[in-house]
């Protein structure tokens, strides 16, 4: 639990590079659409932000930020 927890969201990207979804371990191409975990504050930023693949938040969606 963290004190930016309130403060998370996920927002849409396209892979730039290859990535594995933090949930279901599948690989995340260059090119696909995956879901990054995002801190909506201005100035801040997440080093580590979790990544998801697109059938994840299809079929979690944002509980995916909760689950440990």
């Amino acid at each position: 639990m963290s004190k930016y927890d309130s403060m998370k969201s996920l927002k849409r990207t396209k892979a730039r590079a290859d990535h594995v979804c933090n949930s279901c371990g599948t690989a995340i191409g260059k090119g696909d659409i995956y879901y990054r975990e995002y801190i909506t504050d201005r100035f801040l930023h997440s080093l580590h932000s979790k990544r998801f693949c697109e059938a994840c938040f299809v079929q979690r969606g944002d509980s995916l930020l909760r689950n440990k």
